[in-house]
């Protein structure tokens, strides 16, 4: 048998090293970076206990296993944003993330999808099914002053319906613990006024309320690459309070 020489050992070493690691990137080994993590609360005044957490993103998807207080966590690869979607026994509540960070899931952010929905001349339904592909719907929900308007809206809406000041208005990135004061206060609070229903949602008439306020100031530019400029928010309407 012929022996090699050192030249050609060398050579066929390196050439193995390549081609394990191009098979290794190409499985998704350690070449890969994890991705990015979405995590937050998914409660309605109770915490939904291991409640399912599905994401589906503009580009990728995720999904988690809420623990005992509601609190869930997903690394994965996406690009926002991205519909969230908590389920647990007859409960099924919806929210959405931007990016990576933290994004709650409660009856609060259902009902800002209602107002967001309402200013895009959409449904929640239809909202959150074109978020992987209506560049319009892209546009808007990255876009931080139109979130923010919402939420505005949205906490004034309850304000004027119920007269209850939410402890917060960015209920939808705020972190917060079950049973604990703050936004769990909210909820439960909201839940004893009848502005939560036993199943999770937002009272039928606050809904409506929500997608009115959000037609009322409706996004401008909404389509275009560069963003929505979001509007004024609205007043939230003069709605009687609701029991």
């Amino acid at each position: 048998m012929k022996l090699l020489n050192g030249a050609t050992l060398r050579t066929l070493q390196f050439g193995s090293i390549v081609l394990a690691t191009s098979a290794l990137v190409a499985c998704g080994g350690s070449g890969d970076s994890p991705g990015a993590t979405v995590s937050g609360t998914a409660a309605v005044g109770a915490a939904m206990a291991n409640a399912s957490i599905v994401l589906t993103c503009k580009n990728g998807s995720g999904s988690a296993t809420a623990n005992s207080s509601g609190a869930y966590s997903a690394t994965f690869k996406f690009d926002g944003p991205c519909a969230i979607t908590a389920s647990g026994g007859a409960i099924m509540i919806h929210s959405f993330a931007v990016s990576a960070g933290t994004y709650n899931v409660t009856p609060l952010t259902e009902l800002l999808l209602s107002y967001l929905a309402g200013q895009l001349g959409t449904t929640v339904s239809g909202l959150l099914a074109g978020i992987s592909s209506n560049t319009a719907f892209q546009s808007a929900l990255s876009n931080s002053t139109v979130i923010a308007n919402a939420e505005a809206a949205v906490a004034q809406l309850i304000k004027t319906r119920y007269g209850i000041t939410l402890s917060s208005s960015s209920f939808l990135t705020v972190s917060f613990t079950p049973g604990q004061p703050g936004a769990d206060a909210d909820l439960d609070t909201l839940l004893t006024a009848g502005a939560i229903t036993a199943n999770g949602q937002p009272a039928a008439s606050l809904t409506a309320a929500a997608t009115a306020a959000g037609a009322a100031a409706p996004i401008s530019g909404g389509g275009n690459s560069g963003g929505a400029t979001g509007g004024t928010g609205g007043t939230g309407g003069t709605g009687t309070t609701t029991k």
